[in-house]
């Protein structure tokens, strides 16, 4: 039985992945910021799937401290981690830089580059010593270089991600730790739902257009990520959902660009 710690994962696509891992015989451990958001959602996994397969920890993925007691915690309770999934990840309100609240800021730069980073040293750490396991980094807007007005700080963050993963991905070539990325795509989650509410309407119709034809939600998408990592063995993979190939496809395709996944949440 595999064991897979995934940080930011009481709801969105980091509870999918959790619930997908548990589907298939894994344990998992639930973490995030609010205590009571993750007793409640190892509560609900539990009686799912059964209390010796789901562990709840809370942790601030930007205190050190905290990701140390993450992966203390998930070896107590398993005896090994396999796979280390840094899915934790905040993002700004859409508006041009200048426009920006600065305090809006630093929670975007301390959980989505230090909080990886404090994550990936961490579980590095940790399964170099057992000699073996996992870490994934999620890549998100701003990963493969393209640029999108109102997000520039989000954007800035999953650029240094993929280049700290590529960086870390040559430092531990021919170790006994895999490396690599996640990438789901456009997802529809709170986070999006979110975002999109604070749009101006003409930015809003026009994201309407494009996310309808590309995203998918979390079930459609956290089946697909999991099988894949389970099928790993090799160092330094991208796991991919939306490829280049499947958006053109989409694009050209009344089946996806006819979709309304949004008039549900009142957009």
């Amino acid at each position: 039985m595999k064991t897979a710690v995934i940080t930011g994962s009481t709801r969105g696509i980091g509870h999918g992945l959790a619930v997908e891992f548990l589907k298939r015989g894994c344990a998992v451990v639930i973490s995030g910021r609010s205590t009571g958001a993750v007793e409640k959602a190892a509560q609900q996994l539990s009686e799912l799937y059964g209390h010796k397969k789901v562990a709840g920890i809370p942790c601030d993925v930007t205190v050190l401290s905290q990701v140390q007691a993450l992966w203390d915690g998930a070896q107590q309770k398993f005896g090994k981690v396999d796979i280390w999934i840094n899915n934790a990840g905040v993002t700004h309100t859409t508006k041009v830089f200048a426009e920006l609240d600065s305090a809006e800021i630093s929670p975007v730069l301390n959980t989505n580059i230090t909080g990886l980073i404090y994550g990936t040293k961490v579980a590095l750490k940790g399964m170099i010593e057992q000699k073996a396991g996992q870490i994934y980094n999620l890549k998100g807007h701003g990963s493969d270089d393209r640029k999108r007005a109102g997000l520039l700080v989000y954007g800035t963050t999953k650029r240094a991600v993929r280049y700290f993963t590529e960086a870390l991905i040559e430092e531990t070539e021919g170790g006994s730790v895999q490396i690599g990325f996640l990438s789901p795509g456009i997802v529809v989650t709170d986070f999006l739902i979110d975002d999109m509410r604070k749009m101006s309407p003409d930015e809003l119709e026009t994201l309407k257009a494009v996310y309808n034809c590309l995203a998918d939600t979390v079930e459609t998408v956290t089946p697909f990520l999991v099988e894949n990592i389970l099928q790993n063995d090799h160092h330094g993979v991208e796991i991919a959902w939306l490829t280049d190939e499947k958006a053109n496809e989409r694009f050209n395709s009344d089946e996806y660009c006819s979709r309304d996944f949004f008039s549900k949440y009142g957009l």
